[in-house]
């Protein structure tokens, strides 16, 4: 008896030992699990940020201003830009466009960036007989400006190659929250994270092998599992997972779980980078944002989740188009649709358009990208960069920086080509290189090269000054000169090797003089013309030497080509750039462009140095644009170096500033030349860029005077003169005297009678 009561003890102790482990091991794995969720948690929730999110770079909205002029093409090629889609009659819904000779209409995408609002809104475009545009709103209310929205030029997705993008609740259209919910856990808003019935028949579905593996899994078990869990099926991984299910139902609203799961889940491949969540997944397979997915494209990513290989609409349209069909079906079975709907839904073919978010693969806009990146991880580092979801709105005109690259491409040499508003220094095109999968060296931003006489604007702005004017006359005679101590003489000889004697100012910049650029900057200085080049905004290293002058110091070609921009904007020097704002994950504003402009130059100046540089297109090194169909007001100056190492040339119009360079990463001899090699590149831009927008033509400011005078004495015309023409003075520095070389009236007459 005794015995059998000992025996009964020691099992109720053995019994209360172990129950008392498993419960201490149980509250162990319960507490280290949870730790670890909570962990992981902090991040992913309140910070919004989730493990990693990709951040995305666009390009600049695309503004359209009542009364000014646009190509109806081009136009028409924005909107495919923006991925608006033709509509057979007036837009019902925003994306569409219908257009009908010289008149039409467009539903505008609502958009709100930093530096620009659009509501979405019906806008009807007429083209007048001027060529101009007028636009007015649904009710016929002339509209000043309207916009298109930015596109999406790139995503950085970091060493994971997820590409994933933040939505908040709000962001998801309902018709998607039921079609995720119908295809996966239709009672999602009524269980607390597990279902065990339904597990229970997964895996009596799974012993018998019946079809595919069931997985029984709550909408809120596949986040737990997503988050912190390996794909491997064993029971112990299942019950770690409807543990970690339960503790999120404890900790979160059914709607911060949902939001964080539509944010996560896999739903395809874009070549080697994961697609992941619903916001990435939609602009993926329609190109749309979340706002815009109809009901079957919702249920149409809904039935990607289960597996998205198998139902890839690319890879299989009809498997996915059953898939999605029966959603449709599940949707309206559990009355999250009429069967009216229903009805029209599954009657509408599968309508799929990648979009390949990859968009950093574009060859035509890689320069631009690397620059960025380049530019601003040593500001945010190269994780918060990669993996926060920032959102980064660039400067870039698409369209423009498509015909940038496709202009770069004639040429047999290596080339690089920038576009800048000279109003503001935004950066609106950048190629670097012919191929960017050959060489990632931006000769734009990085390649520092002799600019050879696209430095001489500099010096004879510094000569105008300083009281110099454009009939100044200057010595164009081959001399040599002293460098320094056991140098050999220097002997720089003019391009085509003639002298002329004299020249006036104007000629000796139109025509590329060397002698005559030499004669002026001994006079000036060297260093006045430093001090002019640093003020327009050359930072570069430059030494005060003669050799300045003909631009024998390294520049980049961004640093030259912005250092015009006061010529232009009436004197204004400004700073290039290709950010103008970035937002964080949230959509809050972290940084943006402040425009940094100074007055360098007075604007009567400033109008004299672009008329001197209109003559070398006119009638001088440039004036093969003429040849090559260019015929509107422009301005620039060629550069050719020694042996035609490099060639250069840096144009504008009163509205755009545009710099290209030929050359080779070697800095070997190619023998061309800024007018032969360059200025094609420049003229296939700007051509394509002014069809059916032409420039408008440079503004005369106050303090300019426009002088009648005889080519021949400089001085003020008289009715003797067999030649005049027209010169432009600074007020004050305009000849006074009249002509002595041909004076009219009857002496004049007699001396033409007798001479």
């Amino acid at each position: 008896m005794r015995q059998r009561k000992s025996k009964s003890r020691r099992l109720k102790y053995y019994f209360a030992s172990f129950f008392s482990l498993f419960a201490l091991g149980s509250f162990v794995t319960i507490f280290v699990v949870i730790g670890f969720a909570e962990k992981k948690l902090s991040k992913l929730v309140l910070g919004g940020l989730g493990e990693s999110f990709s951040t995305k770079i666009y390009a600049a909205p695309t503004i359209f201003k009542n009364a000014h002029s646009y190509s109806w093409p081009h136009f028409i090629e924005r909107l495919k830009q923006c991925n608006y889609s033709p509509s057979p009659g007036i837009p019902i819904k925003p994306g569409q466009y219908h257009f009908d000779g010289k008149t039409g209409s467009l539903f505008v995408r609502q958009f709100n960036i930093p530096s620009y609002a659009q509501p979405a809104e019906i806008v009807s475009i007429k083209m007048e007989s001027n060529g101009s545009w007028a636009i007015e709103d649904s009710l016929g209310i002339t509209l000043p400006e309207f916009g298109l929205e930015p596109v999406l030029i790139a995503e950085l997705s970091g060493k994971k190659r997820i590409r994933r993008s933040l939505a908040e609740w709000d962001d998801f259209p309902p018709h998607l929250i039921h079609a995720v919910i119908s295809a996966e856990d239709h009672r999602y808003f009524r269980h607390w994270g597990v279902r065990p019935l339904a597990i229970f028949r997964a895996l009596l579905h799974n012993i018998r092998r019946e079809g595919p593996p069931h997985g029984g899994s709550t909408i809120t078990q596949q986040l737990a599992k997503n988050l912190f869990l390996t794909p491997q099926r064993t029971l112990r991984r299942k019950m770690v997972e409807a543990l970690l299910a339960v503790y999120l139902e404890f900790r979160y609203s059914k709607e911060k779980i949902l939001s964080l799961y539509l944010n996560h889940i896999y739903l395809g491949q874009d070549g080697f980078v994961s697609v992941a969540g619903v916001h990435s997944a939609a602009k993926f397979y329609f190109g749309k944002d979340l706002k815009e997915l109809t009901i079957e494209d919702s249920a149409t990513l809904a039935g990607l989740i289960r597996s998205p290989y198998l139902y890839n609409p690319f890879r299989d349209p009809d498997k996915c188009k059953n898939r999605r069909d029966h959603i449709l079906r599940r949707m309206m079975e559990e009355k999250f649709i009429s069967s009216s709907e229903w009805y029209e839904a599954q009657q509408t073919p599968l309508s799929v358009s990648k979009q390949a978010l990859g968009a950093s693969t574009n060859e035509s806009v890689a320069f631009f990208i690397s620059e960025v990146i380049r530019q601003l991880i040593p500001l945010y580092g190269e994780e918060a960069l990669y993996r926060f979801g920032l959102k980064i709105y660039t400067t870039m005109d698409l369209l423009y920086q498509d015909w940038a690259h496709a202009a770069v491409q004639k040429t047999s040499h290596q080339a690089a080509l920038v576009v800048l508003n000279p109003s503001n220094g935004a950066t609106l095109a950048l190629v670097g290189g012919k191929d960017y999968q050959k060489s990632q060296f931006n000769r734009v931003t990085q390649a520092r090269r002799q600019p050879g006489s696209a430095f001489k604007p500099f010096v004879y702005g510094a000569a105008l000054e300083k009281g110099y004017t454009p009939t100044s006359v200057l010595n164009d005679t081959f001399q040599s000169f002293k460098g320094k101590v056991g140098e050999n003489l220097w002997s720089p000889r003019n391009f085509d090797d003639i002298y002329r004697g004299t020249v006036t100012l104007r000629q000796g910049l139109s025509h590329s003089i060397n002698a005559a650029t030499l004669d002026l900057a001994r006079k000036v200085t060297p260093v006045d013309i430093i001090d002019f080049a640093r003020r327009m905004g050359i930072i570069s290293p430059l030494e005060p030497t003669l050799a300045l002058a003909l631009g024998a110091y390294e520049v980049t070609l961004i640093e030259i080509t912005g250092a015009y921009a006061p010529f232009i904007n009436g004197g204004f020097r400004i700073k290039p750039y290709l950010v103008s704002s970035v937002l964080d994950a949230k959509g809050t504003l972290i940084e943006m462009d402040s425009q940094e402009k100074k007055s360098v130059l007075d604007p009567a100046l400033s109008y004299l140095i672009s008329s001197l540089l209109q003559s070398v297109i006119e009638e001088g090194t440039a004036k093969r644009l003429k040849k090559l169909g260019w015929k509107y007001p422009s301005a620039g100056k060629t550069g050719t170096t020694n042996k035609g190492k490099d060639a250069w040339f840096i144009g504008y119009t009163s509205d755009l500033l545009v710099g290209t360079w030929v050359g080779n990463d070697q800095a070997k001899p190619i023998y061309a030349s800024g007018s032969k090699n360059a200025v094609p590149i420049w003229a296939q831009f700007m051509k394509k860029r002014t069809e059916g927008n032409p420039p408008p033509s440079f503004q005369e400011p106050q303090g300019i005077l426009k002088i009648k005078i005889d080519p021949q004495s400089n001085q003020l015309a008289q009715s003797g003169c067999p030649q005049t023409k027209f010169e432009w003075y600074l007020k004050g520095s305009e000849p006074t005297e009249k002509c002595h070389m041909h004076p009219g009236g009857i002496k004049g007459w007699f001396r033409k009678l007798f001479s």
